[in-house]
């Protein structure tokens, strides 16, 4: 695992995976949101169809069963397949994307650690500390286009990285550290924010990541070798 600052960069392009949460899980999306509004018109469909045609039905024509096992098991069959599909697309999407950033050799470290209600992100290459959140609004900087391994863990609820703009949301779990390797393609500011409710502030525990190319992320990050952020 080298960190960013120990090689020269490399100008190979990150692999898709990492650039592209984004349409990894909109795909997803796509496929969830159009078997949702199916289930749901077709039980509206279903409800009003009953409705209409059996609504002045006299006693005596009313339906003298209590089952349909044929419908019944053909309804459960439907379900069942309905949702071992889902899974599979969730899951393929998940282990794409995991079994890549796992396998990418990162060029930058930020170790980041969530807090009732903070978010401490240390670059361990160069001695740097920031704080964002109830305590203060430290930006997160790191460089464009580069893998870039976060390690998160939880000093005590459990709490959830969320980054909107690349569709990408981990859990931070006291005591234990979750490794996972993310890039932003182009320079930008990009916000985050904790996505698990942990308490009273949660609303608070907010973040900025500010990308930028990585020379200038190099020239920065000189300058702050050394420093820790202020909590305010």
């Amino acid at each position: 695992m080298a960190a960013l600052g120990r090689r020269p960069w490399s100008h190979a392009s990150v692999p898709a995976a990492l650039v592209e949460t984004h349409a990894t899980y909109q795909h997803v999306f796509d496929i969830y949101v159009p078997i949702g509004l199916g289930v749901i018109t077709l039980f509206a469909l279903a409800t009003l169809l009953a409705v209409v045609l059996y609504r002045r039905r006299p006693p005596e024509q009313a339906a003298r069963f209590s089952s349909n096992d044929r419908l019944e098991g053909g309804y459960a069959l439907l379900l069942v397949c309905t949702i071992a599909f889902l899974l599979y697309i969730t899951f393929s999407a998940e282990h794409r994307v995991d079994t890549v950033s796992a396998r990418e050799q990162p060029q930058l470290v930020v170790n980041v650690t969530a807090a009732k209600w903070e978010w401490h992100f240390e670059y361990p290459s160069y001695g740097i500390d920031r704080y964002s959140g109830a305590v203060g609004s430290e930006q997160l900087v790191l460089p464009a286009n580069r893998a870039i391994r976060f390690r998160l863990t939880s000093a005590d609820v459990i709490h959830a990285l969320w980054i909107p703009a690349l569709s990408y949301k981990h859990d931070a779990i006291p005591g234990s550290v979750q490794s996972f390797t993310l890039s932003f393609a182009r320079p930008g500011t990009y916000s985050g924010e904790c996505a698990e409710f942990c308490g009273l502030m949660h609303s608070n525990m907010l973040f900025t990541a500010r990308v930028l190319a990585p020379s200038r992320f190099l020239a920065w990050a000189q300058a702050e070798r050394g420093s820790t952020g202020a909590r305010r």
